[in-house]
């Protein structure tokens, strides 16, 4: 009878460890089941990603963030200074020292924003040529015409009065780039024994508009891809087609004495971003002349 009970307890005991051990290996089965489901998921994304036309349908949903450069110079002749603003000989004296000039503009047109990094010359007192600033602009979303000083110059001493002096500006907006001023003319006064008053007018010199549609009318041919042989050729290397991803626009009035120039460098298309590379303004480009 002993024997028996002992024969019976040792078999509980064998029974029980065997089923411990099939349920720790039932677990242990069950987490490389789940593994190798895993393993193979990744294996068929990495075959999906591989695959030419799912690449292209990722590149087309995920543009690139940086759209479009444009880079503006423009220059004003003696004509401008004189004719257009009337100033003194000794407005000129006192721009060329304390005022700074504009050697160009390069906006950078992101999806979210734009970043505007403007090359100046600064005054003849300070001893440092050139300095560069950059601002960033967030055009409305709604299009209610906020818009970014990106320079100013006084074209006169600030008087005794707080009226501000007049000046010319370069604004940037959503649309365009436009070079206003704001000028005061001389203008009888109607027998109240004062003699001239002044009169203030805005005025805007030139609109560079920031819509390739409305830029078709200023197209001209690339002063950078003619190196004088008339063959379209740039130091022995053809340059690009005129349907390529970067274009030149200019206009100038000889009435007013200005001249701007704008490079726009498109990079929507995959091939315009592989090739772009960021190029530092070419200081000197243009200069101030008549002042």
């Amino acid at each position: 009878m002993d024997l028996l009970w002992t024969a019976l307890g040792i078999s509980v005991i064998v029974v029980f460890v065997f089923y411990v051990l099939a349920q720790h290996w039932q677990r242990m089965l069950r987490q490389q089941s789940g593994v190798l489901r895993r393993l193979a998921g990744r294996i068929q994304d990495l075959e999906e990603m591989a695959d030419p036309e799912f690449r292209q349908r990722l590149s087309e949903s995920a543009p690139l963030p940086l759209d479009q450069v444009f880079t503006l110079s423009f220059r004003f002749d003696d004509r401008f200074w004189r004719d257009a603003l009337h100033t003194s000989e000794e407005d000129r004296q006192f721009i060329r020292e304390f005022g700074s000039f504009v050697g160009c503009v390069k906006l950078e047109r992101w999806r979210s924003h734009t970043v505007a990094t403007i090359t100046e010359v600064l005054p003849e007192r300070k001893a440092t040529g050139w300095q560069t600033r950059s601002l960033d602009f967030f055009p409305d979303a709604a299009g209610n015409g906020n818009t970014l000083t990106l320079w100013e110059l006084d074209l006169a001493p600030p008087g005794l009065s707080a009226e501000r002096p007049p000046s010319i500006e370069l604004i940037l907006s959503r649309e365009a780039l436009e070079l206003r001023g704001h000028l005061a003319f001389a203008a009888e006064a109607a027998g109240n024994g004062n003699g001239a008053a002044r009169c203030w007018s805005d005025v805007v010199f030139f609109r560079v508009p920031l819509d390739t549609k409305q830029l078709a009318g200023f197209r001209g041919p690339d002063p950078l891809e003619d190196s004088g042989n008339g063959n379209g050729t740039h130091g022995g290397t053809l340059v690009a087609s005129a349907n390529s991803w970067e274009t030149f626009y200019s206009e100038q009035n000889e009435d007013l004495g200005i001249e701007w120039q704008l490079r726009l460098r498109d990079l929507g298309g995959q091939s315009g971003w592989e090739r772009w590379k960021i190029l530092e303004p070419g200081a000197g480009s243009f200069t101030i002349e008549g002042q």
